[in-house]
């Protein structure tokens, strides 16, 4: 994507051109005549922005510094002609590729605490499998010693006791745990989005999502 930028002379407002389609101003502000009817351009390739000064005349600053062709990125303070006049980067979003790298973060918690879900269901059904442990001794003592063992009494009442307790735990987590998958799949899905479109990018993995260059809904350019 190419953008150049510089000053209308009929209005004497900003305009851009992008990929060689006239966009409207959106801006009220008139600009000094020190910035040029085509004052500087801006190349988008591969997730990287290179600016380019159009003429030797004209005076395109970075951050303070007057250059004539700098790899740029947002954070960078951008000013143009004598005047200085300081570009909004706000005019230029719609056209620039979006930072997708914090979407790692949110499907790597996403992941960690859908794994975790699985594993607490996992050691519970672990740990309740020791009641049916206690019952098999209690009854193999019983048989061992003719009934006649206290021992066979403890391990019996330990392991009613337990499944008692077990079970009144997987009915409670029977809506607990369901509901905190729910509510964190929806949570996921509000925020695994494009950040220009805002629309979901679905199951996918954060690696292969990175693979892609960009959106497949908005056709935005990602960079990560």
């Amino acid at each position: 994507m190419v953008i150049i930028i510089g000053r209308d002379p009929e209005s004497g407002k900003m305009m851009m051109t992008v990929d060689g389609n006239e966009q409207p101003s959106t801006s009220s502000e008139t600009l000094p005549n020190s910035i040029a009817n085509q004052h500087c351009r801006l190349t988008i390739k591969d997730g990287k922005i290179l600016l380019k000064n159009l003429d030797i005349n004209n005076y395109t600053y970075v951050n303070g510094q007057i250059v004539e062709s700098k790899a740029i990125s947002r954070n960078d303070k951008i000013e143009l002609g004598k005047d200085r006049v300081l570009l909004d980067w706000a005019i230029l979003n719609p056209f620039l590729p979006v930072d997708i790298s914090h979407l790692e973060k949110i499907w790597v918690d996403y992941e960690n605490e859908n794994i975790s879900l699985q594993i607490k269901e996992r050691k519970f059904n672990a740990i309740r499998s020791a009641t049916g442990i206690f019952t098999m001794v209690a009854i193999a003592l019983s048989i061992a010693t003719g009934g006649k063992s206290k021992w066979y009494f403890v391990l019996y009442g330990i392991a009613i006791l337990a499944s008692v307790i077990f079970f009144l735990k997987a009915y409670i987590d029977s809506s607990k745990i369901p509901q905190k998958r729910l509510e964190l799949t929806r949570q996921f899905q509000r925020d695994y989005v494009c950040p220009k479109c805002k629309h979901s990018m679905g199951s996918q993995p954060y690696e292969f999502l990175a693979q892609n260059s960009h959106c497949p809904y908005c056709k935005t350019q990602f960079i990560h």
